[in-house]
């Protein structure tokens, strides 16, 4: 059904032949719908205006109230915006909702501006701190990240972006990381402990584990007092370190450096106090760095005369900037704090440092180059002034010898005036072509720097010829090139006119001293020959039972031919020392048996004159020494005799003491003290000089050359010893001796016994001498030793000997008929090829004649006339053989003691043999009971000195059980930790050995 008005239309207006069409049909559906909905809207309408009304009356009565509530807001408003605007900007209570709203607009346009500005600030300082060269990390009051920084991730290899770790929770994050650094467990607990204490904390450092240095600074975030968060900083300062660490290193070796400088150095403020004083200046000056430090410059080391200008010198850098003295090498004085002024070479640098000007100066004490320059400026007036006064002519001239200075002692030498002389060449004063060659050659050594002196004939002004001695040297210009020569002239003339006299005068001199050698050759050949058959004689005569005069009358006899032997020694001696041809020897020897065996011979020399002889070595005398042991003894007896000889009642005193050593040497004085005639100063003046006396009635009295002395003096001399004087006459004199020896080896020591007579028993010796008396007397030797001897009167006989049979061994005379000793050596050593060895027994005892003799082939020599151990230990020294056992030494140990080497040194001389064993038997028991009272006291030093004095003595007697006994009980008491219970087994039975010997002894003399 259609609506009720459509119905109606339908019926008036629409014909019923449209209704039943489709269109038509539609069509009204479409308009039935319309009214359909018109109804249900007016319906809807009604209704809402019923609603309306009712609600009308609500809503007036809610905006009513609306009203009340909007005056309270806008009052409660206008209160708010008047404290957001503040009390400058308060509001009235009447305003309106507008103008509200404006002010609230303009507030809200002001805080955009303040947010936008505060969100720039933010980003700025995100920005800062994410570009800072520092790892930084902000955390929240529960430890989430507020910000970090990418070197903060990198520095702690964190696994995510700055952005990705906001938010995030650090709580752990200690753990995670603490592998990185040195020591782990300290940067867990120190984050903690940080964390707990809330405290800041600035430029703490930590290692990593690879060694780099990182400084944290810690800062805790309260905001209103309540903690909201913290604040991590860490920077890499690996660098700055090492940089720090480096410049400290250079500000120590800069220290160092100035503390050890050789130069004083000083530096001081502005105000002229001092802030740096080195060692060096301390030294220099006198004053402390303690005293130096803050005071004035004027008041350590600027002389009184310079302060004013010193102090005027600051002010006027100080305040324009000029200086006359920065950065120069000056000259000036300083004083010191005792106030001695002294010369001083300074340079004063200025520095800026944080503002302030330092002076620094270098300071060296120049006393000693002043010294050395005023002494060269001295010399060098002194040797101009010389070479003035000594007439020395000094030219100059150029490399083409043209002359280009000449002084005025050149133009009186050469009689040319300067005018005349400069700009001539030097060819005016040489005559000849080989001179002009000499010059050349002169000045080819001056092209190459070399100076020298040479001699040359010129020709002066006046034509005479003269010999000039010039000492040229190369001449060169600031450039170092060679411009031409300087020479300093002399005119030796006259030099050379002696020159030629003494040219004379030395072939004279010459020929005498060949003359004067082949005359001492031959009075040593001449003399020493007949002497040698004399002293043979006397001892083949020695052997022989004799009566008591006779045995004086040989005893006489041996003096007076030793006597005239000393005599050509000692000649010898002076032309030995004369030709540089006396020489020491080294060997080890025993200086207290030296000195034993001395006083031992000499001792009845002085008992005869009832004299006194006493010696006293010192304890630190060295065991052996190195040196010329025969020299040392001809020395102390030429002066023990002369002091005995010389001394008619009193004694006569020799006294050796060490005066220095060291590990090698010692230095020993001697001295030989007697109460004889003395000498008066005039003599002592040539007490050394050859042939000298005091007086003629001294010598007719005592006797002697005047040789013993000077050859003396030149043994000492020889030694690098000195030798002193001192006499009072009439009251005696006093000779010190001061000598280096050389520490030997005790070991080398040989020991104290006597050679075998059976050492050369069956030796074959072939004798080669023309003389009867020699052959005889060098047979009867030879004899006693058990040689068998052949004999040949020269030289053709021996090599036909030796052509016929063997031999161990040859004696060789060198003056021989037909054929000589050297020549007859020559053809045994080169034609016969004989190597048996050849002994020169020879009067000449000159040096040269032992090296002909020794060069030419032979082994060694005697000198005539021999001694006969001499002959015996050269012999067997060639032969190298050892000693056989022997059966009187067998005996003579069975029988206690043996004299043998005590008759021996008597020369036949049976009273001093008696004396001898007088002495023995008197000095020996006491000895014995001292050593053993000191041994029971412990007293080692008195043992080791007992034993030292009694062991020449066991030696003299032949003691042979006591060998080297005397000497271990010596060295057993010196030991630094003497075994008692040792030494007393070897005291015991040195002890009573000696008790038994002395017993045996005593019943032998009856």
């Amino acid at each position: 059904m259609y609506h009720k008005l459509l119905q109606k239309q339908i019926r008036k207006y629409l014909p019923d032949n449209l209704l039943g069409q489709a269109d038509c049909k539609a069509f009204l559906e479409s308009i039935n719908n319309s009214y359909e909905s018109f109804e249900r809207d007016r319906e809807l309408m009604d209704h809402a205006f019923k609603l309306s009304e009712k609600e009308y009356t609500e809503v007036n009565q809610e905006l009513d109230s609306l009203a009340n509530q909007r005056l309270l807001t806008l009052k409660q408003l206008n209160q708010t915006i008047s404290s957001l605007l503040g009390s400058d900007q308060a509001l009235s209570e009447n305003e309106d909702l507008v103008s509200l709203s404006e002010k609230i607009r303009g507030q809200v346009n002001i805080n955009k501006l303040t947010k936008k500005q505060l969100f720039r600030n933010i980003n700025l300082f995100k920005t800062l701190l994410a570009n800072l060269q520092s790892g930084v990390l902000i955390e929240n009051e529960s430890r989430e990240v507020l910000f970090t920084n990418d070197l903060f991730c990198s520095m702690f290899k964190m696994p995510a972006t700055p952005d990705e770790m906001v938010g995030q929770d650090c709580s752990d994050s200690a753990m995670h990381c603490m592998n990185l650094f040195k020591d782990p467990e300290r940067f867990v607990s120190r984050i903690e402990t940080l964390l707990s204490e809330q405290k800041p904390v600035y430029n703490e450092m930590i290692e990593t584990a690879e060694g780099e240095i990182l400084e944290r600074d810690y800062v805790p975030i309260f905001i209103d007092d309540i903690y909201r968060g913290h604040f991590w900083k860490y920077t890499n300062i690996t660098e700055s370190v090492h940089d720090r660490e480096s410049l400290l290193e250079s500000e120590e070796r800069n220290r160092l450096v100035m503390n050890s400088s050789l130069d004083a150095i000083v530096i001081a403020d502005d105000r002229g106090k001092v802030t740096f004083w080195n060692p060096r200046a301390e030294q220099m000056f006198g004053w402390t760095q303690e005293e130096a430090m803050g005071k004035s410059m004027s008041q350590l080391f600027i002389p009184d005369h310079m302060k004013t200008a010193h102090n005027e010198g600051m002010n006027r850098y100080l305040n324009t900037g000029v200086s006359h003295i920065l950065n120069q090498e000056l000259e000036l004085t300083a004083v010191n704090k005792a106030g001695e002024e002294f010369p001083v070479e300074l340079i004063v640098v200025t520095y800026q440092q944080n503002g302030k000007n330092y002076f620094c100066g270098f300071m060296r004490d120049i006393s000693s180059r002043k010294k050395s320059e005023n002494l060269l400026k001295a010399q060098e007036e002194k040797y101009r002034n010389i070479i003035t006064n000594m007439n020395l002519g000094l030219l100059e001239i150029d490399n083409e010898r043209k002359i280009v200075f000449a002084n005025q002692n050149f133009c009186d030498i050469s009689g040319y005036s300067e005018a005349e002389l400069i700009g001539s060449s030097t060819n005016k004063f040489h005559l000849e072509e080989p001179n002009l060659k000499v010059l050349d050659q002169q000045l080819k050594l001056r092209s190459e720097g070399i100076s020298n002196g040479y001699e040359i004939e010129v020709q002066n002004k006046s034509g005479e010829i003269r010999w000039w001695f010039i000492s040229g040297a190369p001449n060169y210009n600031d450039k170092g090139t060679l411009t031409g020569s300087i020479g300093i002239h002399l005119d030796i003339t006259e030099q050379k006119k002696l020159e030629s006299e003494l040219a004379i005068a030395k072939n004279k001199a010459e020929e005498a001293s060949v003359a004067k050698e082949a005359f001492l050759a031959n009075m040593s050949h001449e003399i020493r020959t007949p002497l040698n058959a004399i002293i043979g004689m006397i001892r083949e005569l020695s052997r022989e039972e004799l009566s008591p005069k006779q045995q004086t009358y040989l005893s006489h006899t041996d003096n007076a031919a030793r006597h005239l032997l000393s005599i050509v020694n000692n000649i010898l001696d002076i032309s030995k020392i004369e030709a540089g041809e006396l020489k020491l020897e080294k060997h080890t020897f025993s200086l207290q048996a030296l000195i034993a065996n001395m006083v031992s011979i000499l001792h009845f020399k002085a008992a005869k004159k009832d004299i006194v002889l006493t010696s006293a070595l010192s304890e630190k005398i060295w065991p052996a020494y190195k040196g010329d042991s025969a020299r040392i003894r001809q020395i102390l007896i030429n002066l023990l005799d002369n002091a005995i000889k010389f001394t008619m009642e009193g004694e006569v005193r020799l006294n050796i003491e060490v005066l220095q050593e060291n590990d090698d040497e010692q230095v020993i004085l001697i001295k030989i003290i007697d109460t004889g005639i003395g000498m008066d100063e005039e003599y002592m003046e040539q007490l050394f000089s050859k042939f000298s006396q005091a007086e003629k009635s001294t010598s007719r009295r005592f006797g002697g050359t005047g040789l013993g002395m000077s050859i003396t003096k030149e043994i000492v001399k020889l030694m690098d010893g000195s030798i002193d004087v001192s006499s009072v006459k009439g009251q005696g004199t006093e000779f010190q001796i001061t000598v280096s020896l050389k520490k030997g080896n005790i070991e080398e020591l040989s020991d104290q016994t006597q050679d075998s007579q059976f050492l050369l028993q069956g030796t074959r010796v072939l004798l080669v001498e023309d003389n009867v008396m020699n052959r005889l007397i060098a047979n009867k030797s030879l004899s006693h030793f058990g040689c068998t001897t052949d004999e040949a009167e020269n030289g053709l006989i021996a090599l036909e000997l030796l052509k016929q049979n063997q031999y161990d061994i040859i004696l060789m005379d060198i003056q021989m008929p037909e054929l000589d000793g050297v020549e007859t050596t020559k053809i045994i050593r080169n034609e016969l090829k004989l190597s048996v060895p050849v002994i020169a027994v020879t009067a000449n005892a000159f040096k040269k004649d032992i090296d002909l003799y020794l060069s030419i082939g032979m082994n060694d020599y005697v000198t005539k006339p021999f001694e006969e151990k001499e002959l015996f230990n050269t012999i067997a020294k060639q032969l190298k053989w050892s000693a056989p056992a022997s059966p009187q030494s067998a005996i003579a140990i069975d029988n206690h003691y043996d004299l043998t080497q005590l008759r021996a040194l008597s020369r036949g001389d049976e009273e001093f043999v008696n004396n001898m064993i007088e002495i023995f038997l008197q000095h020996t028991p006491p000895a014995l009971e001292e050593i053993e009272i000191a041994l029971a006291k412990k007293d080692y030093a008195t043992v080791a000195r007992v034993a030292h004095k009694i062991k020449p003595s066991i030696e003299s007697m032949g003691i042979k059980q006591l060998n080297g006994s005397a000497k271990e009980v010596e060295l057993a008491a010196k030991a630094e930790s003497v075994e008692h219970s040792t030494l007393s087994i070897k005291v015991d039975f040195l002890v009573n050995t000696l008790r038994v010997v002395l017993s045996k002894m005593k019943s032998d003399q009856g």
